[in-house]
């Protein structure tokens, strides 16, 4: 969700066309993720609806938002690609100014759009609308326009510690700063198993949201230029369904059991491999997500061709726009005479179709919004 800047190129770094097919694999990253967020806040909702669980949409809409965890740590691993290379004259000022109003004007508009939204649908006092909001949390994914903000505000700081370590130095500093967020959810739940209590996640606040993500951002830029091919990449698609089954099947099954109190619920299993955007699957996904992209987008390859890799740049450059209205695109939706999907779609075919819709009318407002005059600015 944020505008190219410099990477290695595999060719012509001035040829306007060989930089677009040189980031094809960014743009359909950044599309895949955003469809994976969309999925997470629309079909996840069917998941957590009590009456539905034990039923196909219950379980299509805990598999569509469980396989899609990875998609928030993509966005995070794609900006560092894109943002972290040192630029020829690195003035924080300059930086400042391009990035915190590309990210600072959205941030007050669409809080100013759904922090009265979330006080109509909730019965929630001023202080606790105060508090939501010093949270980062004044709405279901706001918190992200403060943690993209903080990783703007420290990628200045971030220049020397790329520019001094090669790609192999920077992958294990950035590998060691996502460990320990992991590390800190993992001792945080044996704690709570050792101690027979519920499982509590550490909240951050505005301030601090960026924090368990400057990891995945340095592994962003670190890994840009790892591309596997043949029997490598093919490993890794094996382990990501791998991956994808664990992160489902755990959410089907352990986690919810350990959620409704059902039977003996292994409670060791969640605390070891908890399912939270700072867990160890979820982080692994997200790295294997973006290292598959370069490796089946790579330039040469049929979807990096110019007109599928012109297409692509122009969805990906929707995607923060996309991610700004489409709850609001949800909301109103679900206003509409005879829906009864607020809470979730209550089946399987209602959960596959409101998520499709909601995604398609969101890049439909997104690219109207990027084409309107002063509007644009929000998105």
């Amino acid at each position: 969700m944020t505008s190219p800047a410099a990477t290695e190129p595999a060719s012509d770094p001035l040829d306007p066309a060989s930089r677009v097919r040189d980031l094809a694999w960014t743009s359909y990253l950044r599309v895949a993720a955003i469809v994976g967020v969309v999925l997470i806040h629309v079909a996840g909702l069917s998941f957590v609806r009590e009456e539905l669980q034990g039923t196909p949409a219950w379980a299509l809409g805990g598999a569509l938002a469980y396989g899609s965890r990875w998609a928030v740590i993509v966005f995070v691993m794609v900006s560092g690609a894109l943002l972290l290379t040192p630029p020829a004259d690195p003035d924080p000022r300059r930086f400042f100014r391009r990035r915190l109003a590309k990210v600072g004007i959205p941030l007050v508009v669409w809080h100013a759009a759904y922090i009265p939204l979330s006080a109509a649908r909730g019965d929630f006092t001023p202080r606790e609308l105060l508090a939501n909001f010093l949270e980062g949390r004044s709405y279901t994914a706001l918190y992200f326009f403060w943690l993209i903000l903080g990783l703007y505000a420290v990628t200045p700081l971030l220049w020397p510690v790329v520019a001094s370590l090669r790609p192999r130095g920077l992958a294990l500093a950035g590998a060691a700063l996502a460990a320990l967020p992991a590390l800190d959810v993992v001792l945080r739940g044996l704690v709570a198993v050792l101690r027979d209590e519920q499982r509590v996640l550490p909240e951050p606040t505005l301030a601090t949201q960026f924090v368990p993500y400057v990891g995945f951002f340095l592994l962003g830029h670190a890994l840009r230029g790892v591309v596997l091919r043949g029997a490598r990449l093919a490993a890794l698609a094996v382990a990501f369904v791998g991956l994808l089954v664990q992160m489902v099947w755990q959410a089907l099954t352990v986690e919810s059991a350990v959620d409704t109190g059902a039977g003996d619920a292994p409670a060791l299993l969640p605390a070891l491999l908890p399912l939270s955007y700072q867990g160890l699957v979820v982080g692994l996904s997200a790295v294997v997500v973006f290292l598959l992209a370069h490796g089946l987008v790579q330039p040469g390859s049929a979807w990096a061709e110019p007109g599928r890799a012109t297409a692509a740049r122009r969805l990906g450059d929707l995607t923060f726009g996309v991610f700004a209205v489409h709850l609001l695109v949800f909301w109103l939706l679900a206003q509409l005479p005879g829906l009864d999907v607020e809470d979730g779609a209550t089946s399987a075919a209602g959960v596959l179709l409101l998520s499709a819709v909601v995604v398609a009318v969101s890049f439909a407002v997104a690219w109207l919004l990027s084409r309107t005059p002063v509007l644009r600015r929000a998105v």
